[in-house]
This record gives structure tokens, sequence and C-alpha cells, in this order.
């Protein structure tokens, strides 16, 4: 229960952050119609699947999985069955968090958190005032610039060439409803 809590507050969050963002898109409409020059913010968007799919699949994670995994190894061999106990549980948590992540919308802030500071650079290179999750938007006025920034931040995940082709394929596809994962409360 505590996790759809924190779920609703985190989304709430956001939409509350989209809507800001559209009313300044309207409000800068309402300007350009008075005859007043204006372009008005131009919104980065990116598909956090995408980029949790980069993450997860990059050697970094790897490597962390593989550290886990030997751990769990080693617990096991010196009888140290709290700590194995704790790995393994672990495993399962993850993969129920990386599902949501990568097929469903769920929340990628711990993913962004790790290229956080090279968001002002990809908001440089795109021309973006703004970056935000295409998941976070419920409505998007046509007249408003929106830039897809999802290649740039999948980069900092170093995807192999076959990952890049997964990715590729997700664009474009619904996201599934967090209900129908396996394993979802």
């Amino acid at each position: 229960m505590k996790n759809k809590e924190v779920f609703m507050k985190k989304r709430m969050s956001r939409q509350f952050m989209a809507i800001t963002v559209l009313l300044m898109g309207v409000l800068s409409a309402s300007v350009s119609a008075q005859g007043l020059e204006t372009t008005g913010p131009v919104i980065g968007t990116f598909d956090s699947r995408c980029v949790a799919a980069a993450y997860y699949r990059s050697e970094e994670f790897l490597a962390d999985i593989a550290e886990q995994k030997a751990e769990y190894e080693a617990a096991l061999q010196v009888g140290d069955t709290e700590r194995a106990d704790e790995l393994g549980e672990l495993g399962p948590e993850q993969q129920q968090l990386a599902h949501e992540q990568v097929f469903s919308a769920g929340d990628i802030d711990e993913i962004i958190w790790m290229i956080w500071s090279e968001l002002p650079g990809v908001a440089e290179v795109a021309g973006v005032d703004l970056i935000v999750s295409t998941w976070d938007i419920i409505y998007r006025d046509e007249s408003m610039q929106f830039v897809d920034v999802t290649d740039l931040l999948v980069m900092f995940f170093d995807p192999s060439e076959e990952t890049l082709d997964l990715i590729e394929s997700m664009k474009g596809m619904p996201a599934i409803p967090p209900q129908f994962l396996q394993g979802s409360d």
C-alpha cells in the first residue's frame, strides 16, 4: 500500500509540473495573440522506458548485478544465511522495478539522477528550456514546441547496437499499464 501512495504522490507532482509547463505555453500563446513577439518555451521530452532500457542493459548495471550475485554466493559459502536471504530478496525486487520502468511508465528518478549533471548540456544541445518525461504530459497543445531528447539521454549509458535497435522498436509503442505487469500489487 505504501508503494502505491508514494507512486501517486510522485505522479501528482509530475502532473503538476506538466500542467505548469502547459500554462507557460498558454501564456506565451496569449502574448503572441496580442501581437507581442515571443517564441515560448521549447520542451524536451523523453521516453523514460527507453532510458531505463539503456541503463538496465548497460555495462555498469550488469557489473553491479554480477557483484551482487558474487556477494550472494559468498554469503551462502560462509553460511551467512541472513545476508544471503537479504540479497536473494533484492533480485526479484530489482526485476519488478526494471519491468515497471522499461515496460510500463514507472518513475526513473534514480536513473535520471545518475546523469543529472549532464542535463543542462542536453538542454543546450537540443535547444530546450525544460526536459520532462513524455508520460508526464497529460495534454499537449501542438502549437507548443516539443523536441524529443530520448536519444541524447540514452547515449549516457553507452548502449550497444542491439540495445539501440531495441530502443528504436520501443518508440511509439504504448506503455503497459502497471496492473498488467506480473507481480504488481
